[in-house]
C-alpha cells in the first residue's frame, strides 16, 4: 500500500463522484480544473483570505487545499529483527540483521530522495512509496524530451541513496506526469459533473460560514465535516467538552442561514488521551518503516499497529508457522524490537505505555 500525502477536499469529492462514474483519470483532472477555476472566481468576489473548514474534517486554507495533490496518507509499518539471544542454528541468519538502534533519528529514504532531487534542480511533482510492492516512484514534470534527459540521472540518484542505506528490497520507478488531453463527455457525464460541482461549492460556502462564525475555536472543535448531498454536519470534539446542546443549536442556526435547509448534526467525542497515544505510536512505527521494508533479510510482508485497547504491534513475515526456524525467528524479532523500544530515545515516546508484540507467519499463525 502506498505511503502518500493527505487528500485535499477537492480530491475527496472527486473520489465520491468516481464511485458513481467509471471515469478515466484525465476526465477527473478536467473536472478538477473546472472546479478550481470556479472557486477562484468565488474567492475573488469575496476578496477573503479566511481559511475554510475542511469537508474532510481538517481546517486548512483554500490555497493549501488546491495546491496539495490528492495523495494520501500513510500505512504505518512494524518491525523485524534478530536478537542477542540466539540459537546456534539461527546465528548465521540473525548476524545479517542489523540492530534498530542504529537508525534512531535518521531521515526517511523518501525525504532523502526528495531533498537530493530538489537540491539538484530536477522538476518533479512528488514521490510515492508502495510498501506492498516495495516500490519507490518519482513523477517527473515536463515534456517528453526533458523526461528522457533526466530519467537515468534520477534513477542513479535513487539507487545511490538506497545503496547508502543498504536497502536492497526496494525497486525504483521514474515516470512522466501526463498532461490532460480533452476528451468528449456523454450527456449523462455532463449532468453528473454539473451536480458534483454544485455540491462542492455548496460544501465550501457552508464551511466558510462556520469558519467566519469562529466555532472551531469557540467550542474546541477537532474536526468538522460538511456533506450537503446527505445534509449532514459531522463534528469531533474533545471528550471533556460538555456544551453539546449549545453546539448543535449554533451549528443549526448557521446551516439554516446559509441553506434554509435542515441538516443532521452528528457530534463525536474523542478520547484525547487515546488520540495523543495514537500520535506517539504512529511516530514510533514511522521511525523504522523504511529500514524494515527496505532490507530483504527482514522478510517482512505486512505490519501494523493498534492502540485499542492497549498499544499492540503486529508483524507478518514470509515464513510459515510450520517452518523449523519460524518460532526462533519470531522470538528474535520480538527481542530486538523490545531492545529498540527500551532505548532512551524511544522511551520518551512510549512513556509508561504497556504494549504487546505479535509476530505471525504467512499462514497468520502466531510464531513468537
Amino acid at each position: 500500500m502506498k505511503k502518500q500525502y493527505e487528500d485535499t477536499d477537492l480530491d475527496i469529492s472527486l473520489k465520491k463522484l468516481n464511485a458513481d462514474l467509471l471515469w478515466k483519470t484525465k476526465q477527473k483532472q478536467e473536472l478538477k480544473k473546472r472546479i478550481i477555476s470556479d472557486i477562484e472566481k468565488l474567492e475573488s468576489q469575496e476578496r477573503s483570505k479566511i481559511p475554510l473548514l475542511s469537508t474532510r474534517f481538517k481546517k486548512v486554507s483554500l490555497i493549501r487545499k488546491l495546491t496539495y495533490s490528492g495523495i494520501a496518507l500513510s500505512i504505518l509499518l512494524g518491525l523485524f529483527i534478530g536478537s542477542a539471544f540466539i540459537s546456534p542454528a539461527m546465528a548465521e541468519v540473525v548476524s545479517k540483521i542489523p540492530f534498530l538502534k542504529s537508525i534512531i533519528n535518521e531521515k526517511s529514504v523518501g525525504v532523502m530522495i526528495k531533498e537530493e532531487l530538489k537540491e539538484k534542480g530536477y522538476n518533479f511533482s512528488g514521490h510515492t512509496i508502495d510498501y506492498t510492492k516495495k516500490e519507490i516512484t518519482i513523477t517527473v514534470e515536463g515534456n517528453e524530451q526533458y523526461y528522457k534527459s533526466v530519467k537515468d540521472e534520477i534513477e542513479n540518484i535513487m539507487n545511490d541513496i538506497l545503496h547508502s542505506k543498504k536497502y536492497d528490497a526496494y525497486k525504483i520507478k521514474v515516470e512522466r506526469y501526463e498532461e490532460y488531453v480533452d476528451v468528449p463527455y456523454s450527456e449523462e457525464d455532463k449532468k453528473q459533473i454539473e451536480e458534483q460541482e454544485k455540491q462542492i461549492k455548496k460544501d465550501m460556502v457552508l464551511s466558510r460560514a462556520f469558519d467566519k462564525a469562529n466555532v472551531f475555536e469557540k467550542y474546541n472543535f477537532l474536526q468538522l465535516g460538511v456533506d450537503s448531498s446527505n445534509k449532514t454536519v459531522e463534528i469531533d470534539i474533545p471528550d471533556t467538552e460538555t456544551n453539546t446542546d449549545e453546539i448543535k443549536k449554533e451549528v443549526n442556526k448557521i446551516v439554516m442561514t446559509i441553506t434554509n435547509e435542515q441538516y443532521s448534526i452528528k457530534i463525536k467525542k474523542i478520547d484525547m488521551k487515546k488520540r495523543e497515544q495514537d500520535r506517539r505510536w504512529r511516530g514510533i512505527l514511522d521511525s523504522i518503516s523504511d529500514e524494515l521494508i527496505g532490507k530483504k533479510d527482514y522478510k517482512i510482508t505486512l505490519t501494523g499497529y493498534s492502540i485499542n485497547p492497549e498499544p499492540r504491534i503486529d508483524i507478518w513475515v514470509s515464513l510459515k508457522s510450520s517452518d523449523p526456524d519460524s518460532r526462533v525467528h519470531g522470538e528474535q524479532i520480538e527481542q530486538v524490537l523490545k531492545e529498540y523500544l527500551n532505548s532512551k530515545e524511544m522511551q520518551k515516546m512510549i512513556k509508561n505505555d504497556s504494549y504487546k508484540i505479535n509476530v505471525y507467519g504467512k499462514d497468520k499463525k502466531k510464531i513468537n
